[in-house]
């Protein structure tokens, strides 16, 4: 799961660095049980909805990290 986790931030980097970003906020409570991998993928998949209003090279960067982690 780290390499999603991984995976997310490098993507959301992407993202925000073409175009501005909302983000919801949640709080932190200290007995946090840690996501599972499904959350995770549905996050990655809601970053991924935006690949098509990226520039071209910035949409060949994502692919290629989606490559390199194997995801599907």
């Amino acid at each position: 799961m780290a390499s999603l986790d991984l995976l997310e931030r490098k993507l959301l980097r992407i993202i925000a660095d073409t175009e501005s970003v909302k983000l919801k906020r949640q709080w932190i409570k200290g007995n946090k049980k840690s996501e599972s991998e499904e959350e995770q993928r549905l996050r990655i998949g809601y970053l991924l909805r935006r690949l098509d209003q990226l520039p071209p090279s910035k949409r060949q960067e994502v692919l290629d990290l989606l490559n390199l982690y194997h995801f599907e």
